[in-house]
């Protein structure tokens, strides 16, 4: 499920959940009711040393909103990670979502699931969108459009065509040596 973005203003009962890419856009913090979460992983992702200096004031309201209590930083619980690793194996989207990606959208399994609010996890991320969709978890792009429809993928051989498993992707083919690939099941 997609949100408009203009929405965002207006949820404040909603639980909101932030992407490194969403960080980085600069938004206001306080044009935002209700609560923000994100975690250290996305966190570190916006500190890396080759854009610190051009992302310091974005790490400023991060660190404003920290000690406002209006952004929070969690860490999902290892049961979670470990069912966002094995539902992301089923739609083949395992190999390309990053260990981030991965903890961010168990956190926001995870909060949907503990607390009794509506939580959403804002993203720019196609990768990110089709596994929230299949895991039906609220989502909503900004400032771009969202996916249309969800996606399962299968990693295969572009050569032999033999598919492998989803863990699989960027490997070496077995038989014929080529890189593996992934597409659309059919």
């Amino acid at each position: 499920m997609t949100l408009q973005k203009n929405n965002i203003k207006e949820r404040s009962k909603d639980i909101f959940v932030f992407d490194t890419n969403i960080f980085l856009t600069g938004i206001d913090f306080n044009l935002i009711e209700g609560l923000i979460y994100t975690t250290p992983t996305i966190i570190e992702e916006i500190k890396v040393k080759k854009y610190i200096n051009r992302n310091r004031n974005i790490l400023n309201k991060i660190h404003v909103a920290i000690e406002s209590k209006k952004l929070l930083i969690k860490t999902p619980s290892i049961g979670y990670i470990q069912e966002i690793e094995e539902k992301s194996k089923l739609t083949g989207d395992f190999k390309v979502l990053s260990d981030p990606d991965k903890k961010l959208i168990a956190l926001t399994l995870e909060l949907k699931e503990t607390l009794n609010k509506n939580v959403i996890l804002f993203t720019n991320d196609y990768t990110m969108e089709n596994l929230c969709s299949e895991l039906k978890l609220s989502f909503s792009p900004l400032d771009k459009e969202g996916i249309k429809s969800k996606i399962i993928w299968e990693v295969y051989c572009p050569y032999c065509k033999d598919v492998y498993k989803a863990e699989d992707l960027n490997k070496i083919c077995d038989i014929c040596g080529l890189k593996l690939k992934r597409r659309p099941k059919k």
